[in-house]
């Protein structure tokens, strides 16, 4: 069930904005490998659950008597993903482990529960706890002026902050107003800029100055050099560097022995370190992420399921080893979140997501609230959101979380005479769509790929090799088409004028 090329990405209407970024490094490209696997577990029950999930990766939609199922290992292959490590964790405890492939194709060296990975994005929820922490110890406040507290760079004073500031509640909910520019990680012989350069837009940062664009407040909108900002103000307020900071307070209490915010990374961890690879196993070069806070951590997949256990720990038995139980019931409350996490309330429980990526990582944290379970995965490649969202689902399925799950569809076949005023032209994504009836069945197409939609209801249709359901409006006047991902929002295509 190999992913169709115009649709590769429909995965990521589960993923969005959350990442870091570097730009790419080009080498030969080492060839593919299988993925061999390395696993522990608390119990024989975990090694069942774990079993299942690595078995059953089940597509959004499907219909019913295909074999839509795929292992871990297969898309692995599929997708050409070096390498995956998996932990998941239950009632306070990590329930199992599970690795796969390799961390370095060139030495086939395979990847186990000490390799290390960029955590990328996922530095954000651990820098967000840092700065609640700060906030609990009395010096800072979430709602006050942050320049009440930076010193030598602070942010620039224009009409949008005359009336509204940029603070620290409105900074780890990426409600501040600061543009999002992608920033720029360096090679260790290059010469690296401080924050206050990179917050300034001085040489030798490669990027714009940080800016307020909209009033703060007003509007949420994802910021990396929104966090960058959350990161001078440790600095400042603690009178100390960054990754100290985080030694100190996150790091440190929980465990967290193979993670570090350090640029460049301590030689423990570099010696454990995988190799990141692009999409076609071209391996990049280490590279150094000044952006410590937005996308800095180098770290486990066991350090963070740690950190998971700590936060969900505060919060339900209030044991306070990060933050205070007040405010964990902010951070996991749907309706005042202060966006630490996306949050879904699907049922009476609340579902907490985070997504990662850097330059050849891609990685996610993924919880239940009320379970008190949680997963993450984190992997070597720059081609693994996909499968997160099928990892996502098979857990959703295993342990009957109140998510999202497979919908395991019925074809039926009806007349399809209403569908001629939809036949036509569509713009999705960047991509010129058409609409068309190849020998009385209905088509997507553009000039490399021709996907059959396959009736499940009325007006209802999926694409298989995708997959998405695609839905029809019932008024003949709106002509519209209705594209539904795995587990987002909806995208609504109207036909393009001829």
């Amino acid at each position: 069930m190999p992913y169709s090329t115009l649709f590769k990405t429909a995965g990521l209407f589960s993923c969005l904005a959350f990442f870091s970024c570097a730009n790419n490094q080009s080498n030969p490209p080492q060839s593919s490998t299988k993925a061999e696997s390395y696993s522990s577990y608390r119990s024989a029950e975990d090694s069942i659950h774990c079993q299942r999930i690595e078995e059953t990766l089940i597509p959004m939609y499907s219909i019913k008597g295909d074999d839509a199922g795929m292992t871990i290992p297969e898309m692995m292959k599929q997708d050409s993903i070096p390498g995956v490590s998996v932990v998941f964790i239950d009632n306070g405890e990590i329930a199992w482990k599970k690795c796969y492939g390799y961390s370095n194709l060139q030495d086939s060296s395979r990847v186990n529960t000490e390799t290390v990975f960029t955590g990328a994005s996922l530095s954000k929820p651990l820098s967000a706890i840092a700065a609640l922490r700060t906030v609990e110890s009395g010096l800072v406040d979430l709602d006050e002026d942050v320049n009440n507290k930076l010193t030598e760079w602070k942010v620039p004073e224009t009409e949008l902050t005359q009336n509204e500031k940029v603070t620290l509640r409105r900074l780890i909910a990426h409600e501040a107003g600061v543009k999002n520019d992608l920033w720029s990680s360096y090679l260790p012989n290059e010469e690296v800029p401080t924050l206050n350069q990179m917050l300034s837009g001085e040489s030798p940062s490669k990027d714009p100055a940080t800016s307020v664009i909209t009033t703060p407040g007003t509007d949420r909108f994802y910021s990396n050099p929104g966090y960058s900002i959350i990161q001078k103000l440790l600095m400042d307020v603690h009178q100390n560097e960054f990754d100290a900071v985080m030694d100190s307070l996150v790091l440190a209490p929980v465990g967290m022995t193979s993670s570090s915010f350090s640029q460049p990374m301590p030689q423990d961890l570099m010696d454990r370190r995988a190799i990141g690879y692009s999409e076609d196993l071209t391996p990049y070069e280490y590279k150094l992420f000044p952006y410590q806070a937005a996308g800095g951590v180098w770290t486990t997949p066991t350090d963070l399921g740690q950190f998971m256990i700590a936060l969900l720990d505060d919060h339900h038995q209030g044991s306070q080893k990060l933050i205070s139980q007040e405010t964990t019931k902010e951070i996991f409350n749907h309706d005042i979140s202060r966006y630490v996490f996306s949050l879904w309330n699907w049922g009476d429980d609340i579902v907490f997501n985070h997504f990662g990526s850097n330059q050849g990582f891609n990685c996610f944290m993924y919880g239940s609230v009320d379970k008190r379970q949680g997963i993450v995965v984190m992997t070597n490649s720059d081609n693994s959101f996909g499968m997160f969202d099928y990892i996502q689902r098979a857990v959703n399925l295993e342990y009957d979380w109140e998510y999202v799950k497979p919908e395991v569809l019925e074809a039926i076949e009806t007349e399809i005479s209403w569908v001629e005023p939809f036949l036509g032209d569509y713009n999705w994504r960047g991509n010129e769509l058409e609409l068309n009836i190849q020998e009385g069945e209905l088509y997507l197409s553009n000039e490399e790929e021709n996907l059959r939609l396959v009736q499940t209801r009325e007006r209802e249709f999926i694409i298989s090799e995708v997959p998405l359901l695609i839905t029809f409006s019932k008024d003949p006047d709106e002509n519209v088409m209705t594209i539904w991902g795995p587990g987002g929002a909806p995208a609504f295509l109207e036909k393009i004028a001829p």
